[in-house]
């Protein structure tokens, strides 16, 4: 029998329960009627809508696939306590990671057993009377959330098939809105199906611009590959932009990585088609983004929000102007993007002192060449000075956001972010962004993680994302640069990197291993000294905030 008569086959007797009556005489129309919709869906391949079908190659290259990262990578990048990513984490790219992820969906609508009120109750909710507002098509199926993870055409039929059994006009004569609310659940149901073949057309699109290939095993339930491939493309137009203070040579080495890992795509007409064209941006800001994005564990929802906030700094820094029309709808659809703007202005503000006359704003003016320059405070030269001190020159190399010592240095410097956003007045911006990184307890397996195997002291996390990448950007302005080969600092070329424990040595403490380094490193003597200033507290100006101590610290990898 042809695969398709199997699968039509399969969804027929899916489709209609042992119980109903005539279900043997029945059974062949509805098997022909789906396997007729299986044909159509097979003789018909996605196709880009017409006004993003420019940007399609038809016949994409193809690409070897990016090698995940080992078991033992990943576990590197869950060791600070606390939390569950810390960092900027390329989990679009890891195979396994998603796999995984797409086990958990699966497993999570297998157990899904759908918990109907009385018909009376159905009818007003789905309706939108007796004080329910009208739910939106997944709220009328109850499907979509990080909950549930995503959804396909099989579990649209089988929430509909569970309401229109409560809400069948036939079985309720008695109430008066049960066609209006059996009507709207047909809506919804079409909606939603719709709704996925769009889905399926972004994924592709997202894609073809850095020369990927979905396979058709992903596309079941595009909301995964949808967020994945989205988070792909921002982190690549990041990477490739620059962001910070980046030297021709780091701009180059960064040029050369995406070559060697996006074969067949070329970095001017992606970075073209990003910034020159509103194609992209109106997808990014589509209604099935927005549902990709409610789909997604957490951590990953935080890491896209950073994403889009850096994606629309660096347009303004390289167009020089303000952002595009498109970036209104992009923070309609993302209200989210507002809160995390207003908590990292709150950042930026503090990198200034109090009371300067005409303190700069991130989106005002560049100040490097004004006579009356704002100065910048001591929480942030205490700040730079460690990220000096950690991150290698531009004109060397650059550390990945997964370094131990970048991240160490960007949890310690977040616990002191909070510590002042948390004394912000109740329902303030900067205090309700820090919700947005939170953690949430679900269970592990929801996102494809085990607790036992993965992280242990998964359950007491209290943060999902840390914005290490964003916090490095903000406070170290003019020193720091990224791309996608990671972090940089702007030292002289061939200087050597200190841990973080060095930076924060006891000056009156004895340190034979610093005096070893000194002799044998004259030329970074003025380096290590300026370090050793990292532990001075900030005076009045500043907030009180515990410093962090040594033990904190060496303790943070644990």
């Amino acid at each position: 029998m042809d695969p398709l008569e199997l699968q039509a086959q399969a969804l027929a007797e899916k489709a209609l329960p042992e119980t109903a009556p005539n279900r043997a005489a029945k059974l062949p129309a509805v098997r022909q009627k789906i396997l007729e919709r299986l044909k159509l869906q097979a003789a018909a391949p996605p196709v880009a809508p017409p006004h993003l079908a420019l940007a399609v190659p038809k016949d994409p290259p193809e690409v070897p696939p990016v090698v995940p990262p080992t078991p033992d990578e990943r576990l590197e990048q869950l060791k600070v306590d606390g939390t569950e990513l810390c960092g900027d984490e390329a989990w679009f790219a890891d195979t396994q990671l998603r796999e995984g992820l797409r086990a958990a969906v699966r497993e999570a609508h297998r157990e899904q057993k759908i918990l109907m009120a009385s018909a009376a109750e159905e009818v007003s909710r789905i309706a939108g009377e007796g004080g329910f507002q009208r739910p939106s098509a997944l709220a009328v199926l109850r499907l979509g959330g990080a909950q549930l993870g995503g959804y396909g055409e099989g579990d649209i039929a089988y929430s509909f098939r569970q309401l229109s059994r409560v809400l069948h006009p036939d079985k309720n004569p008695d109430l008066a809105q049960a066609d209006q609310a059996f009507h709207r659940l047909s809506e919804a149901a079409d909606e939603l199906r719709k709704g996925l073949q769009e889905q399926r057309r972004l994924v592709i699109w997202f894609a073809s611009a850095t020369s990927q290939q979905v396979p058709d095993s992903v596309m079941e339930r595009p909301q995964e590959p949808l967020f994945a491939e989205a988070c792909r493309l921002l982190t690549v137009i990041c990477g490739l932009a620059g962001e910070g203070l980046v030297t021709i040579v780091a701009r180059g080495r960064a040029l050369s990585l995406f070559t060697s890992t996006y074969q067949g795509c070329r970095a001017p007409e992606l970075l073209g088609l990003w910034f020159d064209r509103p194609q992209l941006l109106e997808a990014m800001a589509s209604p099935s983004m927005r549902i990709a994005y409610d789909c997604a564990a957490k951590r990953y929802r935080a890491q896209f929000l950073c994403l889009l906030s850096r994606v629309l700094a660096a347009e303004v820094k390289r167009t020089g102007a303000l952002p595009r029309d498109g970036w209104k709808k992009i923070a309609e659809t993302f209200p989210e993007l507002v809160l995390w703007q207003d908590l990292r202005e709150q950042i930026y503000q503090r990198c200034w002192m109090v009371g300067a006359d005409d303190p700069p704003g991130m989106a005002g003016i560049d100040r490097s060449r004004s006579p009356a320059r704002a100065l910048r405070s001591r929480w942030a030269r205490k700040w730079r000075k460690a990220m000096a001190a950690i991150l290698p020159s531009g004109e060397d190399t650059a550390a990945p956001a997964a370094d131990p010592e970048v991240k160490k240095l960007a949890h310690v410097m977040w616990k002191d972010i909070v510590a002042v956003a948390e004394r912000e007045p109740h329902g303030s911006g900067p205090k309700r962004a820090l919700g947005l990184f939170r953690a949430e307890h679900h269970s592990p397996a929801t996102f494809g993680r085990s607790s036992a195997k993965d992280r242990p002291s998964v359950e007491a996390t209290e943060w999902c994302f840390i914005p290490s990448s964003d916090i490095f950007l903000v406070v170290g302005e003019d020193l720091i640069g990224m791309t996608l080969e990671g972090l940089f600092a702007d030292n002289a070329p061939g200087q050597k990197r200190l841990s973080l424990a060095e930076c924060y040595r006891k000056r009156d403490s004895p340190a034979p291993k610093a005096a070893a380094v000194n002799q044998a490193r004259p030329s970074n003597g003025q380096v290590l000294q300026v370090v050793e200033d990292v532990v001075e507290v900030s005076p009045e100006e500043e907030p009180k905030v515990s410093e962090p101590t040594l033990s904190d610290l060496l303790g943070l990898g644990r």
